[in-house]
C-alpha cells in the first residue's frame, strides 16, 4: 500500500493505493464516512485490481477547503487525483454519495471511466423515500440553526446539506455516460425503487440489480456486493 495527498483547488485530498496489478478501480465512500468504511472492498478487489481509495473532500483525512461542500467539486477532486497519478482510464465503484460523485465524473469526463458500479445512488434528494427525505430536511434545518453556536454541528450541517440539497443530476445527462454500468440497490433501500430504475433506464445499456437488504448492503453483506461487482466488471 502507498498513500499520498493531491492538492485539488483549496483542499488536500488524501488517497491510498492497494494492489500490485490489474485494471484500475477507484472506490468512493458515502456521506460522513471515509475510505476505511470500504475496507472489505479494498481487501477483496486489491487481489485483482489496482485499487485507488479516496477520502472525499471534508471527509476522513482530506481537507475541507473553502466554501460549502458540494458533489460537483468532489467529482473534480477525483479527476484531479487521477490526473496527478497518471491514470487515464479507470473503473469506479461508488456507494451512496460516492455513487453520485461517480455519476458526475462519468457524465463530465466519460473517457476517464471504463466501468461503473453504483450502489445506492440517487439523482435528486426527492429520490429518497418520503420518511427519510423529511427526516434529512429536518436535520438540515436543525443543524443550520444549532451550528451558529457549535462548530461541530456546522460540520454536521455540511453533511446534511449534501443529502438535503444534492445531487441535482438530470436523467437526460446520464446519456453521456459511456462506461458499462451496473446499478445496485437494496429492496429495502432508502432510495425509492422507481428512482433506482430511473437511473438504470437512462444510462445507456446499464444493468440493474436489486438485492435483499437496505441502503447499507455494501457493508452488511460485502461479499454479495463484491462478487456481483467483480463479475460485472470482469465480464463474467
Amino acid at each position: 500500500m502507498d498513500y499520498g495527498i493531491v492538492r485539488s483547488g483549496s483542499a488536500d485530498i488524501y488517497y491510498e493505493r492497494h494492489g500490485e496489478s490489474g485494471e484500475s478501480l477507484v472506490l468512493l465512500h458515502g456521506n460522513n464516512e471515509s475510505m476505511h468504511r470500504m475496507q472489505p472492498q479494498i481487501d477483496y478487489f486489491s487481489k485483482r485490481y489496482r485499487v485507488l481509495a479516496i477520502d472525499s473532500r471534508g471527509h476522513g483525512q482530506s481537507g475541507f477547503g473553502k466554501g460549502e461542500l458540494n458533489l460537483d467539486t468532489m467529482s473534480v477532486d477525483v479527476e484531479n487525483v487521477l490526473n496527478e497519478l497518471g491514470i487515464a482510464k479507470t473503473n469506479v465503484l461508488g456507494f451512496s454519495d460516492g455513487a453520485n460523485i461517480a455519476m458526475l465524473l462519468a457524465i463530465r469526463r466519460p473517457e476517464l471511466v471504463s466501468g461503473l458500479v453504483l450502489v445506492g445512488g440517487n439523482l435528486k434528494p426527492s429520490g429518497m423515500t418520503a420518511g427519510i427525505f423529511l427526516s434529512v430536511n429536518a436535520a438540515y434545518y436543525l443543524t443550520k440553526l444549532a451550528g451558529k453556536f457549535d462548530s461541530r454541528l456546522r460540520l454536521e450541517h455540511e453533511f446534511y446539506h449534501l443529502m438535503a440539497k444534492e445531487p441535482n443530476i438530470s436523467p437526460s445527462s446520464l446519456e453521456r455516460i459511456t462506461a458499462k454500468t451496473l446499478v445496485i440497490a437494496g429492496n429495502k433501500d432508502l432510495i425509492r425503487p422507481s428512482h433506482t430504475h430511473l437511473i438504470a433506464k437512462n444510462i445507456p445499456d446499464a444493468k440493474e440489480l436489486i438485492l435483499e437488504g437496505d441502503h447499507f448492503i455494501i457493508y452488511r453483506t460485502p461479499e454479495v456486493i463484491n462478487e456481483a461487482a467483480d463479475k460485472f466488471l470482469s465480464g463474467e
